[in-house]
């Protein structure tokens, strides 16, 4: 296939468990047509480092040409919706990547909640909740006016997210053990998926150097499934998380002067794509805080808010 590198555009949604790539076609009124996708592991600069993270996104652009059935080459406009690029030394690192590899004539480094909303939303205002390995809440409003809460790493903060849900289950198991806490049968569950002999090898399962979160984010799985047979324990930590989230969105509402149904919610990450249960509970704590949303919209590929991004830097620099 021959594409004029003058109408593509790229559009990366980088986060801490995979990077999806879309190749998009660009014509007059930010209009775009894809030709092809590409997907690879984390790259999130924080979590990953740099080599990991640059080495995953390149991949990923590499198998969105291939689909596309043309060699790499470099396009008009690139947008970077990535996970833990919030701060400006996390954006200079990508845009000198992209430099240097001369992936784009025009480059825009954004967090990746910036594109779930470009997703999701109509007018691209209102707020996205993004609750997967990590966590996070991000809005704009009419005005331009942004905010953020959460978003801290998986060390500080990411309430809500798959990660914390799993640590706080191991935590309640080894509570449990002590006799600080009630039985649970995650502890069972726990210990069977890890292939685990006792509540002791937790210890050497998470300060493994080559622990990896979005392995360990994996084992929320089981205090969901843990929670449908009346677990007290797995409701209780799934209870806390959805206040957690709704406390994010609280956070962002607040700030930037939205009400009660009027603004829009776009959701993506895991947790709250295919936990439908969690969701519908994230979204009637909103309901009792009086601040539901007016429209609500699932995100399963915010590369595709980057394409969006990216379609109307190419057309401003036109």
């Amino acid at each position: 296939m021959s594409l004029q590198s003058n109408q593509l555009v790229l559009g990366v949604d980088g986060g801490g468990s995979n990077t999806l790539v879309s190749l998009a076609v660009v014509s007059a009124g930010d209009e775009f047509h894809i030709v092809g996708r590409g997907a690879a592991g984390a790259s999130n600069l924080n979590s990953s480092g740099l080599k990991a993270a640059t080495g995953q996104v390149q991949l990923a652009i590499q198998r969105a040409f291939e689909s596309a059935g043309t060699q790499p080459k470099t396009v008009a406009a690139l947008c970077m919706g990535m996970s833990g690029a919030g701060r400006i030394a996390e954006q200079e690192a990508w845009t000198k990547w992209a430099q240097v590899n001369k992936v784009a004539e025009r480059t825009s480094i954004v967090t990746d909640a910036e594109t779930v909303l470009a997703a999701g939303t109509p007018e691209g205002f209102g707020v996205a909740v993004i609750a997967g390995t990590g966590s996070l809440a991000f809005g704009k409003n009419a005005a331009g006016e942004m905010a953020r809460a959460g978003g801290w790493g998986y060390l500080l903060g990411d309430e809500g997210s798959g990660y914390q849900i799993a640590l706080a289950a191991i935590k309640a198991v080894l509570k449990s053990v002590d006799g600080r806490g009630p039985e649970t049968c995650l502890q069972t569950a726990l210990l069977s998926t890890l292939e685990l002999d006792d509540p002791q090898a937790f210890i050497g399962y998470i300060y493994r150097p080559e622990s990896n979160r979005s392995e360990i984010a994996a084992l929320s799985k089981l205090v969901f499934e843990a929670a449908e047979t009346g677990d007290y324990v797995a409701l209780t930590i799934l209870q806390q998380a959805v206040e957690e989230l709704a406390g994010l969105v609280k956070a962002v509402v607040t700030r930037l002067n939205f009400s009660n149904e009027t603004y829009a919610l776009a959701l993506t990450g895991g947790m709250l794509l295919f936990q439908q249960d969690y969701r519908v509970s994230v979204l009637e704590r909103l309901l009792q805080l009086e601040i539901s949303p007016s429209a609500i919209e699932c995100v399963d590929d915010a590369s595709l808010g980057a394409i969006r991004i990216a379609a109307r830097l190419l057309n401003e620099g036109a």
